[in-house]
């Protein structure tokens, strides 16, 4: 325990104190007896002595600390303290002692080879028969798993308020970001091509609106409400398909290394979420890189926790134990200072000048790893720079390759039917106007419940086009089943700016399209709902 006359001493502690070891070991007290047996950590200090020193600990507080009993008696107990301890609280025990009163406090503590250890240490007071202090005693107990558990759960609880509240507006500025992208594409296919201060107006808002809609979608993946669209791959096919943008994003002037480990084990992840969030990563490392001998590896092996657990902080053994992939971005930059590497992956939290940054693109990380299972954490390079990982947990099973979208054919514009369902007024206006510029036949309803008294009336409709979120009982999920149900040859497709329970238990049938989509994204997408082979059987 701390002096009581104040100030610090070095971590070293002081001499051996003989007369001390001497009334230890011929101590035949049976409080000393009782202290020396019990398992919990305990020692009594000596007051009447100059700087109140240990004058017997037990075996449990050896093996807690590190230390032998001949370094730890004759010394005062401020050796366990370093530079992270608390000095309010050491300030707390040293008015304890200095008053003769009793105290309970958590103290952050140091074992003989440098490592923390969160201390619950109770220190009491002895009276002789007559009411003369004797000693001080202090029991102690290590209780870093508590605190660690309890900081993890802390944090768990501000990512999910946060989380809340991110996805709300997100959902919000997505319909508005619709309103604004729609109108966008049927004035850009207006415009007549001679008119150039009318194109540049109508580029420039689509190109405001869409950088918008990136930044509420990385909202979604920080908050977890992504509807993710998984299918088993393996990373190493990833990066190398998307080797190209990743080029792109580094330029010329930086070394971009590659090192895939062979048989690579797969995974169950939405490729387009993890395509982003290697973006993210790999642009923050680009940012941090000089361009002259700049160095930006990825790299990727298969780990088995926590075994192979690098420990970076010890965040990868939050993880259960088990087989997963792990992918590795490192460069050769400052790195991250250790004080902010806690609060790397918290929303609008960024290092970078005002302006250059929104603070989302490692946040929208976090999100998408822990929605996959997985994990994202940060540590120190061997260069000295940045190291992310990403772990992602293994998958069985026979991967599939995505086609190349630039061997699609443009789809053509559509003669159909389609029921569209939308209770936002200027979204729902918004699509019967892009889907009626697209050549369909369109009748808009408000709610669910409308919807199925059109198709009541009249049920000749090859396309049910609806949002997820509506009010009146019946969401779009189970407007679709009920459809599916009664008018079997109506296809479906979903939409939603936002993705909640109702996303998981029920979607997943159906195709789905996220808000903001643009005219020709809608198209597409309605072509291959509408002349999927068997679709309308």
């Amino acid at each position: 325990m701390p002096d009581h006359e104040g100030g610090e001493t070095p971590h070293t502690p002081p001499p051996r104190d003989r007369k001390a070891e001497a009334q230890q070991e011929g101590s035949s007290d049976i409080f000393f007896a009782a202290v020396k047996a019990t398992r919990m950590p305990m020692i009594v200090t000596d007051p009447h002595q100059p700087d109140n020193p240990i004058i017997f600990c037990n075996d449990a507080f050896t093996f807690m600390t590190g230390y032998t009993q001949a370094e730890i008696v004759g010394s005062n107990c401020r050796f366990l303290q370093g530079p992270e301890t608390d000095r309010s609280v050491v300030d707390q025990v040293r008015t304890a002692i200095h008053t003769r009163e009793e105290v309970a406090v958590e103290i952050l503590n140091y074992r003989k080879n440098g490592s923390t250890f969160w201390n619950a240490l109770f220190v009491s007071p002895v009276y002789d028969d007559d009411g003369e202090l004797v000693y001080f005693f202090g029991s102690q107990l290590d209780i870093s798993r508590r605190r660690e558990a309890e900081d993890a759960l802390h944090e768990a609880q501000k990512m999910e308020a946060v989380g809340k509240l991110t996805g709300g507006i997100a959902h919000d500025f997505n319909n508005l970001l619709q309103v604004i992208l729609g109108y966008v594409d049927i004035l850009e296919a207006r415009v007549a091509d001679g008119d150039r201060a009318s194109r540049r107006a109508v580029e420039a808002i689509s190109g405001a609106a869409s950088r918008g809609a990136t930044l509420t979608q990385q909202l979604l993946a920080f908050a977890r409400k992504q509807e993710l669209r998984d299918r088993l791959l393996n990373f190493n096919s990833l990066v190398t398909d998307f080797r190209p943008i990743l080029d792109r994003t580094v330029g010329d002037a930086v070394a971009l290394r590659r090192q895939l480990a062979d048989n690579l084990w797969n995974c169950r992840i939405d490729p387009v979420q993890a395509e982003m969030a290697l973006l993210n990563i790999v642009g923050n490392a680009r940012d941090a890189v000089d361009d002259d001998g700049g160095r930006i590896t990825i790299a990727t092996r298969n780990v088995l926790l926590p075994e192979d657990a690098d420990g970076e902080g010890g965040a990868a053994l939050k993880l259960d134990a088990g087989e997963y992939v792990q992918v590795t971005v490192a460069d050769n930059g400052p790195g991250v200072d250790p004080a902010i590497a806690d609060k790397i992956f918290d929303p609008f939290f960024t290092t970078k000048d005002m302006g250059k940054g929104t603070g989302l693109g490692l946040a929208m990380v976090y999100g998408f790893m822990r929605q996959s299972g997985g994990l994202a954490t940060v540590g120190t390079s061997d260069d000295g720079g940045a190291l992310f990982s990403l772990y992602f947990p293994r998958a069985s099973g026979a991967t599939e390759r995505r086609p190349n979208p630039a061997l699609s054919k443009p789809a053509a514009h559509g003669v159909e039917r389609v029921l569209m369902v939308e209770d936002q007024e200027e979204v729902g206006e918004l699509g019967r106007a892009m889907l009626q510029d697209l050549g369909y036949d369109v009748v808009l309803a408000h709610n669910a419940r409308e919807a199925l008294d059109v198709l009541a009336r009249d049920a000749n409709f090859q396309l049910l086009f609806t949002d997820i979120l509506m009010p009146g009982g019946m969401n779009g999920v189970g407007l679709a089943q009920a459809v599916k149900r009664d008018y079997p040859r109506t296809a479906i497709l979903l939409t939603t700016g936002f993705a909640d329970e109702a996303i998981d238990e029920g979607s997943r049938s159906y195709e789905l399209i996220r808000k903001p989509y643009r005219r020709g994204e809608l198209n597409e997408r309605i072509r291959a709902v509408l002349d999927k082979p068997g679709a309308r059987t």
